[in-house]
């Protein structure tokens, strides 16, 4: 059997182990153009083509361009047309903390939910601690759902609700080595391999860490091609175990915890 390298190299979908692209983003943007934006044909006959069996997916511009409910209702109904590719974050935003409950409660009630997704751009500054996050937190811990910043910025304030907040899987957006540092010793704190820039920054990590247990593959899907993820893992210097952990198989951890999941919802991979 060829490795992730070869398939990547050769143009062939990953279709042996579990592909799980978790930070993606769909609908219209405000700050930049992505002229197909809210094509979901498009962008699963993409995931076809790579091998990629399921998207977790957030809204564009999450939490600063428009009302989150707004924003979470165009992904849901992307989800709710491909049910077992998509699989839909509530986007929420400091700029509503008295909506925040309200909308995620909505957003569950809705189908299959994977968590709660924040960003940072256009809005009031918070952290883990904040008042207004409590109650969104309670929520997520008692479904064991993902909780995933942009980036996390007070890394104090993560580890004590790593511990406040248990069954949470706390993940950051884009790949920050401090948060990986964190996560030897909160083993619900992962990072997400968004926008790793230096050749293989992911194989330093997992080897100066000796685990890849804490990464997730992601890419901005949606946003830019479902490439700008799995290529930088296919072509780290890691053995090919640890790549497949981090391409799916830490995320099908966490999607087991949910009465949801099944999976027949691996579309691509070959059962």
């Amino acid at each position: 059997m060829s490795g992730i390298r070869e398939a990547i190299l050769s143009g062939r979908p990953i279709d042996w182990t579990p592909f799980i692209d978790v930070h993606g983003h769909f609908g219209p943007w405000a700050d930049t153009t992505v002229p197909w934006c809210m094509d979901g044909d498009r962008l699963v006959a993409e995931m076809d083509r790579y091998g990629c069996d399921m998207v977790w997916m957030c809204a564009a511009d999450p939490g600063y361009a428009a009302p989150a409910r707004f924003k979470n209702e165009i992904v849901f109904r992307l989800a709710e047309k491909y049910p077992r590719r998509i699989i839909p974050y509530c986007t929420l935003s400091a700029n509503e903390p008295d909506n925040c409950l309200p909308e995620l409660k909505r957003c569950i009630e809705s189908g299959p939910c994977i968590g709660v997704k924040m960003h940072r751009y256009d809005q009031p500054p918070y952290t883990m601690k904040s008042a207004f996050l409590q109650p969104i937190l309670e929520q997520v811990n008692e479904l064991k759902l993902v909780y995933m910043n942009h980036c996390f910025t007070d890394l104090d304030a993560l580890t004590w609700a790593s511990e406040r907040y248990p069954d949470i899987t706390f993940v950051a957006g884009h790949l920050d080595s401090n948060v990986i540092r964190v996560a030897e010793r909160h083993l619900n704190i992962l990072d997400c391999t968004c926008a790793a820039q230096s050749p293989n920054q992911l194989g330093e990590l997992a080897k100066a860490r000796g685990s890849a247990r804490s990464m997730m593959v992601g890419s901005d899907f949606g946003l830019f091609n479902l490439g700008f993820g799995v290529g930088m893992l296919a072509f780290a210097d890691i053995c090919e175990d640890d790549k497949k952990r981090i391409l799916g198989l830490n995320a099908l951890e966490l999607l087991k915890r949910q009465p949801w999941f099944s999976t027949d919802m691996l579309a691509c991979t070959s059962k």
